[in-house]
């Protein structure tokens, strides 16, 4: 079995793109797809060009949605996809059963015999051969496309993504073009123990990162891939706002040092999105509802002053807020 190959970000993204990824996980078609499809072109129209999408998305339709509003394009962008979980819009089987035993709850006396129908909910751990097959044709098909430029195991665990058959498909669909390099999305004590066992197969991982955090520190040094991170806002950007709510002498402090109110939540987000990118050389996602959101978070990532910057740094070392580095 061959090494994955080296990848970068420089390898991936078209010469002059941010290192930015919009996530798509709330496309939706249907009555929300002009909207799902007006924020994807004001992403491209801003200049981002690396797209984050996977099968559950959407309850299953977020890379139609994708495929749709990139047709005719597909030169043009970087679609990353995962694999893994099954959403429940797909699960054929399941639905069938479910509706046919709330059925028969109906019947007279039946509820005291009949088992509560399964809940909807999407599937984990469909890592199989067949199952992994299945997921990526049915990608392909929806984003209109004869290639992934990224596919990422979902959710997955050190067993689901070691399996020798596992990594032998990988490496046919990498072999074959459906597949252009391969890696992991999942938690980061699992991104750890996957890549401490199997440092040369995967080419990209994709973890949680944030501002008290900043897990790309703790990654295997044996390996050697393309870091993609999330959620930089997620618990980052409420924490530091309840922090420095909560504390007058932190609030001055920030005042200090970065020359800023405390409120000025735009600047707050810039400052982590910043802080997310000189982190590491990889990718950095982010997700938004609002195209408007999109501009300023691109302009950000292409206008890091080191001084701010490190003024910003500083006061979360002094401050006890980060461990310095």
């Amino acid at each position: 079995m061959s090494q994955a190959e080296p990848l970068s970000a420089r390898d991936i993204l078209p010469r002059g793109a941010p290192r930015l990824g919009l996530g798509c996980g709330d496309l939706y078609a249907g009555e929300q797809e002009a909207a799902s499809t007006r924020l994807l072109k004001t992403a491209f129209d801003c200049g981002v060009r690396y797209f984050d999408v996977a099968r559950l998305y959407g309850n299953g339709q977020a890379e139609g949605v994708v495929g749709r509003a990139f047709q005719g394009m597909r030169d043009q962008v970087v679609i990353a996809s995962k694999a893994g979980i099954v959403p429940w819009s797909m699960q054929t089987g399941a639905r069938v059963r479910r509706k046919a035993l709330a059925l028969a709850r109906l019947a007279p006396f039946a509820n005291g015999f009949l088992p509560e129908p399964p809940p909807a909910q999407e599937r984990y751990g469909a890592f199989r051969e067949a199952e992994l097959i299945r997921s990526v044709e049915a990608s392909l098909k929806a984003l209109r496309t004869d290639y992934l430029d990224l596919l990422l195991l979902h959710e997955c665990d050190a067993p689901d993504a070691t399996r020798p058959k596992t990594l032998s498909l990988l490496e046919r669909l990498r072999a074959s073009g459906k597949v252009r390099a391969f890696g992991i999305a999942t938690t980061f004590p699992k991104t750890q123990e996957i890549l401490s066992a199997a440092p040369d197969r995967f080419a990209a991982a994709q973890f949680p990162s944030d501002l008290f955090s900043r897990n790309e520190r703790e990654l295997p040094p044996a390996w050697r891939g393309l870091v993609i991170t999330h959620s930089i806002y997620k618990r980052g950007l409420g924490r530091l706002r309840e922090r420095l709510a909560d504390n007058p002498l932190l609030t001055a402090e920030w005042r200090r040092s970065l020359g800023r109110s405390a409120d000025d939540a735009q600047t707050m987000a810039e400052l982590l999105l910043k802080d997310a990118l000189a982190a590491h050389d990889g990718l950095v996602l982010f997700t938004t509802s609002r195209p408007e959101r999109i501009a300023p978070a691109v302009a950000a990532s292409q206008s890091i002053d080191a001084d701010e910057l490190e003024r910003f740094q500083g006061f979360l070392a002094q401050t006890g807020l980060r461990a310095a580095a």
